[in-house]
C-alpha cells in the first residue's frame, strides 16, 4: 500500500500510542491529535527516537468545539506529505454509577464518543474524496449492541455511532473508501461483569492496533476484538434472558 500520514484522533489514549506505534514501524508518517500537547509532544518525541525516518506532527484537538474541525482538518493537510488516511481512538468511559452521581459524563460521552467524531469525521471525508482514496478506522464497542445495568449510557454512545457508521460506510463506499469499524470487547468497558466473569480476558493494545492494520483499506465493515467478541453480545443476552 502506498505511504499513508495517519490522523490519529484520541492520540493519547492507549490505543492512540498503540496505533500510532504500529503504523510508524510499516513506515507511515503520522499526525497526532489530542487536548493535551504536553503529552502530545512526550509521544511524538518517542515515535521520533525509535523511527526517525517517519515524519510526527501534532495538532490540538478539542472536541467539544467542532466549528473548528474544518480548520484543523485543512493543517493537517498542510502537515501531510502522503495521501490522509484517518484513525479515530477517540472515548470517554464512565460507569452507569458515575452517571447517576453526575448527569454531565453522560453529556461528556455524547460529545466524545458521538458528536465529535462524526463531526470529524465528516470533515476529513471532503480530503478524502479530493485524494479519491484513503481508509478509515473507527473503535467501536460490544458496549454498543446489549445494554446492560451498570454501562448503558456508554453502550448508548457506542450503539449510536455503530449506526451512523453503517451509513457513512455506503457513502464513501461508493468512491472506493472503505470505514472499518473495530468492535472491541474490553472487559474494562463492556460493563456487568459480575454476570459475565468467565467473558473476563486481557486487552492487548498492541494485537488490536496490530487488527486495525490488518483490515484498513479492505472492505470490512466490522471487525470484531478479539475475534470471539462477535459471540460475546449475543451470548449476554441469552443469559440475561435465561435470569
Amino acid at each position: 500500500m502506498t505511504k499513508r500520514t495517519w490522523l490519529i484522533l484520541g492520540a493519547e489514549s492507549v490505543m492512540g500510542r498503540a496505533f500510532s506505534r504500529e503504523v510508524v514501524k510499516q513506515g507511515d508518517d503520522v499526525v497526532l491529535l489530542g487536548r493535551e500537547q504536553d503529552d502530545l509532544d512526550l509521544i511524538a518525541a518517542d515515535l521520533k527516537a525509535r523511527y526517525p525516518a517517519c515524519e510526527v506532527e501534532t495538532e490540538a484537538f478539542d472536541p467539544s468545539v467542532v466549528d473548528n474541525f474544518t480548520k484543523i482538518i485543512a493543517r493537517c493537510e498542510e502537515k501531510a506529505k502522503n495521501i490522509v488516511s484517518v484513525f479515530s481512538g477517540l472515548e470517554a468511559v464512565y460507569s452507569q454509577k458515575e452517571c447517576g452521581k453526575d448527569l454531565g459524563k453522560i453529556k461528556n460521552m455524547f460529545q466524545i464518543n458521538y458528536l465529535a467524531q462524526i463531526y470529524f469525521l465528516t470533515a476529513a471525508s471532503a480530503l478524502l474524496r479530493k485524494q479519491n482514496c484513503g481508509e478509515i478506522i473507527v473503535l467501536g464497542s460490544t458496549a454498543g449492541e446489549y445494554g446492560l445495568s451498570d454501562n448503558y449510557a456508554y453502550g448508548s454512545t457506542k450503539a449510536a455511532l455503530h449506526v451512523w457508521l453503517q451509513g457513512f460506510y455506503e457513502q464513501m463506499a461508493t468512491q472506493k473508501i472503505f470505514v472499518t469499524t473495530v468492535k472491541i470487547d474490553d472487559t474494562d468497558t463492556v460493563g456487568n461483569m459480575g454476570h459475565f466473569e468467565f467473558l473476563r480476558h486481557d486487552f492487548s493494545p498492541e494485537l488490536c492496533a496490530k487488527t486495525c492494520l490488518k483490515y484498513a483499506g479492505t472492505k470490512t465493515k466490522v471487525v470484531y476484538f478479539p475475534p470471539f467478541a462477535r459471540w460475546t453480545a449475543p451470548l449476554r443476552r441469552f443469559i440475561k434472558a435465561a435470569e
